[in-house]
């Protein structure tokens, strides 16, 4: 693997990011039980800024999501081999569904869902076709739901007036308040642990920053990072997708305790392609047009399946069950 050098990685005191002493700040707990880990009732990292009106020419981010459904299926492994059969559509209707993520328990999945062309709410998708929704809020759209490690509280952004906040709601869909107060605006999110998250900062160039939602420590990891950031399973480390140019994408990881200003390379992208997800086991799924492929550290990209039978075209999210036993695929409705 290759090592490259990241972007201003060590603004902060790392050792923090670590979760070495946060029972030393307000509001937390010793973090050897993630379940005694407590955020601050207010963004550690100052207060909240005013929120203004509605900024000549802002478009909600509903108003632009594509016609999109979520296909579930079974991850079924035999021996080395990866295969997703009886894939089934888990929502069916015209409109955004899209962004899966499953609960650590994998019990069900939260995704978004555009309710109008201004809205955007989060939902609980538990079987094929039961979608009920988590969140009530009128005037502000919710989007990239994950829920956080240790507690029984989700994350999403939370976009109001043309402003994009990561907040924190209980899994009922309660707001419990903003995470940060000057991470903005924030696209896409992971936990690497109970309180430390990479961040997809929009800008010119967009970055990737690390917040730790308990010391209100947060800094710069890349830029022009792509936005499927996630959690290697098994591990603390975030990967991400770095945007080299236009034709070469990569795969990377790095570990926001580790200290050092360098990430690794692990896998190029599928040409063009920039959403993915992990298996328990190390591999890395992508989609592209119908078709599901497969990378592990042994074999480079490998088909493991075609959809086009069934109609799905232009994959791009997933979302893997913590368990491996499960896969949620996002893709386009015909004419959507």
């Amino acid at each position: 693997m290759i090592q490259t050098k990241a972007v201003a990685f060590c603004v902060f005191a790392l050792s923090t990011i670590a979760g070495c002493a946060p029972g030393d700040e307000a509001g937390a707990q010793p973090s050897g039980d993630t379940e005694s880990v407590v955020f601050p009732s207010d963004p550690p990292d100052g207060p909240m800024p005013e929120i203004g009106p509605v900024p000549e020419g802002y478009t909600p981010t509903a108003a632009g999501s594509p016609s999109t459904d979520i296909w579930m299926a079974a991850l079924v492994r035999d021996g080395g081999t990866l295969s997703v059969p009886d894939l089934g559509r888990g929502t069916d209707r015209d409109g955004y569904d899209n962004q899966p993520s499953f609960l650590l328990d994998g019990s069900a999945i939260l995704h978004t869902s555009a309710v109008d062309r201004t809205q955007t709410e989060i939902m609980r998708l538990s079987a094929p076709g039961e979608s009920e929704r988590v969140t009530q809020t009128s005037d502000v759209s919710e989007f990239s739901a994950l829920q956080i490690p240790g507690q029984d509280a989700f994350s999403a952004i939370h976009e109001i007036r043309g402003k994009q906040y990561l907040w924190r709601y209980d899994l009922s869909g309660e707001p419990l308040g903003p995470i940060f107060a000057t991470a903005e605006p924030v696209g896409y999110h992971a936990w690497a642990n109970e309180h430390v998250v990479a961040m997809f900062i929009l800008g010119n160039p967009p970055t990737l920053q690390v917040g730790d939602a308990i010391t209100g420590e947060i800094g710069v990891v890349a830029e022009r990072p792509g936005r499927s950031i996630h959690r290697i399973p098994g591990t603390e480390e975030i990967s991400f997708v770095r945007k080299v140019s236009d034709e070469e994408w990569w795969i990377e990881r790095f570990d926001p305790a580790d200290g050092t200003a360098e990430s690794e390379r692990i896998a190029r992208t599928l040409p063009g392609r920039e959403d993915y997800a992990w298996t328990p086991e190390g591999e890395i799924l992508m989609g592209d047009g119908s078709k599901l492929y497969a990378w592990s550290p042994s074999s480079d990209w490998s088909e493991i399946a075609d959809f086009s039978a069934l109609g799905v075209a232009g994959i791009t999210r997933l979302a893997v069950s913590p368990a491996g036993d499960r896969i949620a695929i996002v893709a386009n409705r015909p004419g959507g």
